[in-house]
C-alpha cells in the first residue's frame, strides 16, 4: 500500500467518524445495514459542503460577475449543509435526498433563467438530476423522482422565459456549461474511487462444539468461555457476532453492541484511537491494541475503561475481511493507577512543604541566634563590667554554647534545603588536603579527649594539593569525625585516612564505636534519620549530618559509602575527583529548569581568584557576631 493510499484511507476514516458524530448514537437493535446507508449518505453530504463550492466557483466566475459567482458558490455550499441537517434531525435518508434533489432543481432553474432561459447552455444539466437521483437511491423510485424534478424544473424555466423574465445568454456560458459537465464527471469518478469495492461479506462463525467428555455438557461454545467480551467485526467495522464469558456484564452496562453499537458506544474522544487501530489492521498489521472508554450513562460511573486487543481476519488471498476483538474491563486497574498517582503526588507535595517550612523557619531563626551569641560573648568577656560570681559566668557560657549549637543546626538545615532545591554551589580551589585534616583534628581533639577517645590521622605518601571546595571538604570531615567520636565509647579509636588513587581523593573515617545494625544501614544518611530513633535513645542529634555530607559529595561528583558491623565499628569512605572535574553537576543539570526556592536567597557573589579566597571558620564567624553586638 502506497503512502497516498494510506492518506486516502485516513481521510475516509475521519469522514466516517465525522458523519457518525452528526448522526448521533444509534438506538439498540437498530438495523445495521440501514445505519450504514445513513452513514454513507451523511458522508456524501459533508464532503459536498467542501466540493460543491470549489466546483461551482470557477464555473460561475466564467459566466457572471464575481459578486454573483460568490453568492452562487455559497448557495452551493448551503444545499448540502441543509441536507445533512435534515438527515441528522430525522434520520430519513429518503427525505433528505428528496429535499436535496429539490434544492438542486431550484438552483438550476435560477441558473438557467439568469443565463438565457430556454436558450441557456445550462439546460443540459437538467439531465443530471435523474442520473444522480438513480445513483444515490439505487432504486427505480429514485430515477422517477429525478425525472419529475427535471421536468418540473424545465417547465419552470419555460414559464419564466415566456414571461420575459429570462436574461440574455451571457458570454462564456457555453464554456461554463461544458466545464460544469467535466467537473461533474470528475467528481462522480472520484466518489466511485473513494467508495472502493463493496466489502466482502463475513459469514457468521459457527458455534464450536466441544466433546461431552471434555466440556461436561453438549453445545458448549469455546468462545463463550473465554474471558472478556469477544466481538467479530466485518470489514466495515460492524459487529456480526458477540461472545465471551463477560458478555452479560458488558450488555448490562453498555446495552446491545451488535452492528454499529460497539463503535457508537466508544467515547467520542477515543474513537479516533480505535479507528487508528483498525486502520493499522487494514494496512497489513496482524495485531493491534488500544485502551478506550465506553459511555455508560446509566451506571454509577460515567465511563467503563477497557483494553481492546484486535486481530485481523483475512481471506485466502490475504485480503482484509474483518476483525476479532477481545475487550477486557480495566476500570478497577485505572482507578488503582489514579489512586497511586494521587498518593505519590500528595507525598511529593508534603515533602516539598516540609522543605519549604524548614528553610523558612531556619532562615528566621538565624537573626535572633546571632544576637544571642553576640551578646552572650560580650557578657562572657565582661566588656561592660565584671560578673557577680562564678555561677553567672557558667550560665553565660552555657547560653553562648547553646546558641552556637543551635546556629550550627540551623546552618545545616539551610544547607540541606539549598542542596535539595538545586541552589547550592561549590567553589573549587587548589589546597593541601593535609591542612584541612589538621584543622579538623585541632577542632575536635578536645572533644575526643573529654570522651576518652583517641583521634588519629594518616596521610598516604604523595598526598598534596587537591582541587575542591575547601569549606565543603572541611564541613564533611567535621561531620564525619564528630559522628565517629559521638558514637565511640571511651577507650575507642577514631582514625582519618587520606590518599589519592587513580585521580580520586579518598577520605576514610573509621571508628571502633557501637556500629550500626544491618537492617538500619540502608536508611542512614536520610534527613532526620538516626539508627536510634526511639524515645529512649542515648545519643543526641538530628540525623542531618550524614545527609549533608552525602549532598556535598554528590555536588563534587563523588561517591559515598558506609560499612558497619554492630558492636565493632563503622567505616565511611568518600571519593572525590582530585582535579575538581565533577563539581556542580546538579547545578548544571538544574540550570535549564531552575527550581523555585522559598525563602528566596540573595544572589551569589562573584567567585574571587583562588589566591584571594578567604575561609571563614567558626572562630572568625563568632568574632564577627561579637563585633556586631558591640557596635549595636
Amino acid at each position: 500500500m502506497t503512502k497516498f493510499d494510506d492518506l486516502i484511507d485516513r481521510i475516509k476514516l475521519a469522514g466516517r467518524h465525522t458523519a457518525e458524530s452528526w448522526l448521533g448514537s444509534v438506538a439498540p437493535g437498530a438495523d445495521a445495514d440501514a445505519q450504514e446507508s445513513r452513514v454513507r449518505a451523511m458522508t456524501g453530504c459533508l464532503s459536498s459542503i467542501i466540493v460543491a463550492p470549489l466546483l461551482a466557483a470557477p464555473v460561475l466566475l466564467t459566466t457572471f460577475a464575481w459578486p454573483y459567482a460568490v453568492s452562487g458558490a455559497l448557495a452551493a455550499a448551503a444545499l448540502p449543509v441543509a441536507a445533512a441537517g435534515l438527515l441528522a434531525a430525522t434520520g430519513s435518508e429518503r427525505l433528505a435526498g428528496r429535499a436535496a434533489l429539490g434544492g438542486v432543481a431550484v438552483a438550476l432553474v435560477l441558473l438557467a433563467t439568469l443565463s438565457g432561459g430556454m436558450a441557456s447552455p445550462f439546460m443540459l444539466l437538467l439531465a443530471l438530476l435523474p442520473l444522480e437521483a438513480s445513483i444515490r437511491s439505487t432504486q427505480l423510485s429514485g430515477l422517477v423522482a429525478g425525472l419529475v424534478a427535471a421536468a418540473l424544473a424545465g417547465l419552470a424555466i419555460m414559464a419564466l422565459d415566456l414571461g420575459g423574465n429570462a436574461s440574455a445568454v451571457p458570454a462564456g456560458a457555453q464554456a461554463a456549461a461544458t466545464m460544469a459537465s467535466v467537473f461533474y464527471a470528475l467528481a462522480r469518478g472520484l466518489a466511485f474511487t473513494l467508495q472502493g469495492p463493496a466489502p466482502v461479506a463475513v459469514p457468521a462463525v459457527p458455534a464450536v462444539k466441544v466433546a461431552p467428555e471434555r466440556s461436561g455438557s453438549d453445545g458448549d461454545n469455546v468462545l463463550d468461555r473465554l474471558p472478556g467480551l469477544l466481538t467479530l467485526h466485518d470489514a466495515r467495522g460492524n459487529v456480526v457476532r458477540v461472545a465471551g464469558a463477560d458478555q452479560a456484564e458488558f450488555a448490562s452496562k453498555l446495552g446491545d453492541v451488535s452492528g454499529t453499537g460497539f463503535i457508537n458506544r466508544i467515547h467520542v474522544a477515543d474513537r479516533i484511537a480505535f479507528l487508528d487501530a483498525v486502520d493499522s489492521l487494514r494496512r497489513g498489521e496482524s495485531r493491534s491494541h488500544v485502551e478506550l472508554r465506553f459511555d455508560c450513562p446509566g451506571e454509577t460511573s460515567q465511563f467503563v475503561h477497557v483494553a481492546v486487543a484486535l486481530a485481523a481476519e483475512r481471506n485466502e488471498d490475504g485480503g482484509f475481511t474483518g476483525i476479532l476483538a477481545q475487550t477486557r474491563d480495566i476500570t478497577a486497574e485505572v482507578a488503582d493507577h489514579f489512586h497511586a498517582s494521587a498518593v505519590v503526588e500528595q507525598a511529593e507535595s508534603a515533602n516539598a512543604s516540609k522543605t519549604r517550612f524548614l528553610a523558612a523557619v531556619s532562615h528566621e531563626l538565624r537573626t535572633p541566634l546571632n544576637a544571642i551569641i553576640g551578646f552572650s560573648d560580650i557578657l562572657a568577656r565582661e566588656l561592660f563590667g565584671k560578673l557577680g560570681d562564678e555561677r553567672q559566668r557558667e550560665y553565660v557560657g552555657l547560653i553562648h554554647q547553646s546558641g552556637q549549637h543551635l546556629l550550627s543546626l540551623v546552618n545545616t538545615m539551610l544547607d540541606m534545603s539549598k542542596i535539595e532545591a538545586g541552589r547550592y554551589e561549590v567553589f573549587v580551589e587548589a589546597f593541601p588536603i593535609g591542612e584541612v585534616i589538621d584543622s579538623c583534628d585541632a577542632m575536635l581533639r578536645l572533644e575526643a579527649s573529654n570522651r576518652g577517645v583517641t583521634l588519629t590521622r594518616r596521610l598516604a605518601r604523595g598526598v598534596g594539593e587537591v582541587v575542591a571546595d575547601r569549606g565543603a571538604v572541611h564541613q564533611m570531615l567535621i561531620n564525619l569525625v564528630g559522628n565517629a567520636i559521638k558514637f565511640t565509647e571511651p577507650g575507642g579509636v577514631v582514625n582519618v585516612d587520606a590518599a589519592i588513587r587513580d585521580g580520586r581523593l579518598q577520605l576514610i573515617v573509621s571508628d571502633t564505636g557501637i556500629g550500626i545494625a544491618a537492617d538500619k544501614l540502608a536508611c542512614i544518611g536520610e534527613p532526620f534519620v538516626q539508627a536510634q530513633n526511639e524515645l529512649g535513645r542515648h545519643y543526641e542529634g538530628t540525623g542531618l549530618g550524614l545527609s549533608l555530607v552525602k549532598g556535598l559529595v554528590d555536588l563534587h561528583g563523588g561517591a559515598f559509602s558506609i560499612e558497619s558491623t554492630e558492636g565493632e565499628g563503622t567505616v565511611v569512605t568518600i571519593e572525590l575527583p582530585a582535579d575538581g572535574s565533577g563539581a556542580n553537576r546538579q547545578s548544571a543539570n538544574s540550570a535549564e529548569d531552575p527550581a523555585t526556592v522559598f525563602p528566596p536567597y540573595l544572589p551569589k557573589a562573584t567567585p574571587m581568584p583562588a589566591g584571594r579566597l578567604v575561609r571563614i571558620d567558626e572562630e572568625t564567624r563568632n568574632e564577627d557576631y561579637a563585633e556586631t553586638a558591640r557596635i549595636a
